[in-house]
């Protein structure tokens, strides 16, 4: 009953979820000192795509700042919706790299259909399960960004069919590890990567809402991925800090 109530009523839950202050615990992982060159990477933005499932756009652009520097060449997106990020993804990527989208929306991928780039994309038109995905060998991809059903029990579910699809030094990404949806189930991505966290190495990226994961980093990479997590004080709140606001 209370779920219902909060679902109809967003400002509600937006503001219950904001008094959890310690709900977003993930380390917090910087890319810059993954990747060299990371800040110098440059990122083109052609589009601001609008619209209430928009992806923010520090979001997008922390996530191609990823495909840009490390060049992965077999890509997933799932949840693709109208396509405006796996558009992005495609530009970003290396030559000859390839992406597949999937969306349960037949129409999914709008903004690239028409364009040269749909060359290097495949569309599926499924829900995400275990017979869906069956045809994609272990460890196939370089990078999957999952931004599908946000609810606990999806991102569980569509987690434990995806991990096992990335490569050993590749990167499966979640979108929206943000402090809303608590109350109303709409959000369980911080739930599930707390407890997927106790098992694998999890952490958010810096300045984003993006969780990510590499296999590596819990074996040939565990130094590297330590190396590049960061302190939260680094990113004080700047009405409580006397650091100057520029």
């Amino acid at each position: 009953m209370f779920e219902r109530l909060i679902q109809k009523r967003p400002r509600i839950d937006i503001a219950l979820s904001a008094i959890d202050k310690a709900r977003l615990k993930l380390p917090i992982l910087d890319l810059s000192r993954l990747f060299p060159h990371f800040d110098e990477t440059p990122v083109t933005i052609n589009q601001v795509p609008l619209g209430q499932w928009s992806a923010p756009l520090a979001d997008v652009m922390m996530l191609m700042k990823l495909v840009a520097c490390a060049k992965p060449m077999t890509m997933m997106e799932v949840g693709s919706y109208r396509g405006f990020t796996a558009l992005m993804m495609a530009r970003h990527a290396p030559t000859g790299a390839h992406l597949t989208t999937v969306d349960r929306e037949p129409q999914h991928g709008e903004a690239y259909r028409t364009l040269p780039e749909a060359a290097m994309i495949t569309r599926r038109v499924c829900e995400v399960t275990t017979e869906a995905f069956a045809g994609d060998a272990p460890g196939s991809y370089d990078l999957i960004f999952l931004d599908a059903d946000h609810s606990y029990a999806a991102v569980k579910r569509d987690s434990e069919i995806l991990l096992p699809l990335v490569k050993p030094g590749g990167y499966l990404v979640w979108h929206d590890y943000g402090n809303w949806g608590k109350f109303s189930g709409h959000n369980g991505v911080p739930e599930y990567l707390h407890e997927l966290s106790a098992t694998i190495p999890v952490a958010v990226v810096a300045g984003s809402q993006l969780g990510i994961h590499s296999p590596a980093w819990g074996h040939a990479q565990a130094a590297a991925f330590k190396d590049a997590l960061v302190d939260e004080g680094l990113f004080p709140d700047p009405w409580a800090s006397e650091v100057a606001r520029g």
